[in-house]
C-alpha cells in the first residue's frame, strides 16, 4: 500500500486507485434511502437556495476548492475516465472526502445540490468519458456557469460506477433553474416554464407533479393529512410555502428560507436526521448553514476565499460552535484532515447499519486521491 502510494506516476496511482474502486462499489450498497429536500426561493432580484441534508451524521468538512487543477476523475479500468483542467473555484459540503461533495456553489453562483432517488438508472457505457455521481457534481462545479452549461455539458460526460441513485436541483446567479434526473438510462431534464415548482425531494419530478395534481381541487385544511415526512408531502408543503412567500413576503428571505427547512426537517428517524441545513445567496455569493447539532447559523462569503491554485486548499469543519462570519476560521485540508474525515464518516456509516465495514487501507486510498491532483501548466 505505501509503495502505491509513494508512485510518482499518476496514471499508476490511478489504475490503483481503480482497482480499489470495483471492491468498493461492491461494498457501497445502500440498505435504505437517505431523505433530503432541495427549494429556490426568489426574493425580487435575489435568488436563495435551500437544502436540507438528511442522513446518519453531520460530520462533514466545507472546502474551498481550487481553480486551475487538472484532474482526472476515479474510475476502474475499462472505463474512460473524464479528464479536466477546473476553470472556477468553489465552496462544497463533503462527507466522503475532498473532491466528492455532497453539493455546493461555484464563484460565478452556480450551485448544485443531490437528492436521493430510488428510480435513478444512470447512463449504460458508451463513448462519453465518465465519472461517479458524487464527482459529477464537482465537474459541474469545476467547469460550468450556468444552467445552460451544465445541460450541453451531459452530451459530453456521463456517471459511471456510482454508488448512489441521485438526482439534482442546479441554479444559476441570474436565476435559471433545472432539476436533472437520470431515468431509464437517460438524462431527463425539466426548466424554465416546465419546472413549474423549484424544488425536488425524493421522488421523480413528474411524479410530485401528479401528485399535486391529485390534490388541487382540496383546501389547504383538506390537504392537511399530507404534512408527512414523505417525499411527495414534502414537495407540496415546499410548493404551499414558495406561493406563500411570493404572496405575502412575511419577513426577510434568508430567514423565511431556513424556517422552511425547519418545518422539513427531522430530528431523528431510523436513525437519520437533518444533519445540514443550508442556504445559499446565489445573488451575495454566500453560503450559510447550520448543523443536527449546532443550530447556530454560520456564513461563509466566496469573496472572502482564495481560489488560486497556487495556494493551500482550506476546509472548515461543521462540528465547532461557532456563530457568523466563519470565514476566517477555514484551516488547510492537509491529507491528514482528509483522512480523518474519511475513516470517521464510513465508521460511522458502519455502525449505522447504511453500509459494510471497509478496510482502512482502501479508505486511506480514497482519502489521499486529492494528492493525484496537479496544478495545471
Amino acid at each position: 500500500m505505501e509503495l502505491i502510494m509513494r508512485q510518482s506516476a499518476s496514471t499508476v496511482r490511478l489504475w490503483s486507485l481503480g482497482i480499489w474502486l470495483a471492491f468498493l462499489t461492491f461494498l457501497l450498497l445502500p440498505r435504505s434511502a437517505t431523505p433530503c429536500s432541495s427549494f429556490v426561493l426568489r426574493d425580487g432580484k435575489k435568488i436563495l437556495f435551500g437544502k436540507n441534508y438528511d442522513h446518519y451524521s453531520s460530520l462533514g468538512l466545507l472546502i474551498a476548492n481550487k481553480r486551475g487543477l487538472a484532474k482526472t476523475a476515479l474510475l476502474k479500468p475499462p472505463e474512460k475516465p473524464a479528464r479536466w483542467v477546473s476553470k472556477y473555484g468553489s465552496l462544497t459540503f463533503n462527507q466522503v472526502g475532498r473532491e466528492f461533495p455532497m453539493g455546493g456553489m461555484n464563484e460565478r453562483g452556480l450551485v448544485i445540490e443531490q437528492m436521493w432517488l430510488a428510480e435513478t438508472k444512470y447512463p449504460k457505457p458508451d463513448e462519453r468519458p465518465a465519472l461517479m455521481e458524487l464527482q459529477w457534481i464537482q465537474y459541474q462545479l469545476d467547469n460550468c456557469g450556468t444552467v445552460e452549461d451544465v445541460l450541453a455539458c451531459q452530451s459530453k460526460i456521463r456517471i459511471s460506477q456510482s454508488m448512489s441513485p441521485l438526482h439534482f436541483l442546479v441554479c444559476d446567479r441570474s436565476g435559471q433553474t433545472a432539476a436533472i434526473e437520470f431515468l431509464d438510462g437517460r438524462c431527463v431534464f425539466r426548466s424554465g416554464p416546465d419546472l413549474a415548482v423549484e424544488a425536488l425531494t425524493n421522488d421523480t419530478y413528474d411524479s410530485c407533479l401528479e401528485h399535486l395534481a391529485s390534490v388541487q381541487n382540496l383546501t389547504w385544511e383538506e390537504k392537511a393529512g399530507f404534512t408527512t415526512y414523505r417525499s411527495k408531502d414534502r414537495f407540496m408543503k415546499i410548493e404551499r410555502r414558495l406561493e406563500d412567500f411570493q404572496r405575502e413576503r412575511p419577513g426577510p428571505a434568508k430567514e423565511y428560507a431556513f424556517d422552511m427547512l425547519a418545518s422539513l426537517s427531522i430530528e431523528r428517524l431510523r436513525g437519520q436526521c437533518t444533519a445540514w441545513s443550508i442556504v445559499y445567496d446565489l445573488t451575495s455569493l454566500e453560503a450559510s448553514f447550520k448543523t443536527h447539532e449546532n443550530r447556530l447559523v454560520r456564513t461563509v462569503r466566496l469573496q472572502d476565499l482564495d481560489f488560486r491554485s497556487t495556494t493551500p486548499v482550506l476546509a472548515l469543519d461543521l462540528a465547532p460552535e461557532i456563530r457568523g462570519d466563519a470565514s476566517s476560521q477555514f484551516i488547510e485540508c492537509t491529507p491528514a484532515v482528509n483522512d480523518r474525515q474519511v475513516k470517521r464518516i464510513f465508521e460511522i456509516w458502519a455502525k449505522a447499519g447504511f453500509l459494510k465495514s471497509i478496510p482502512p487501507p482502501y479508505l486511506t486510498i480514497l482519502a489521499h486521491y486529492p494528492e493525484t491532483l496537479k496544478i495545471a501548466n
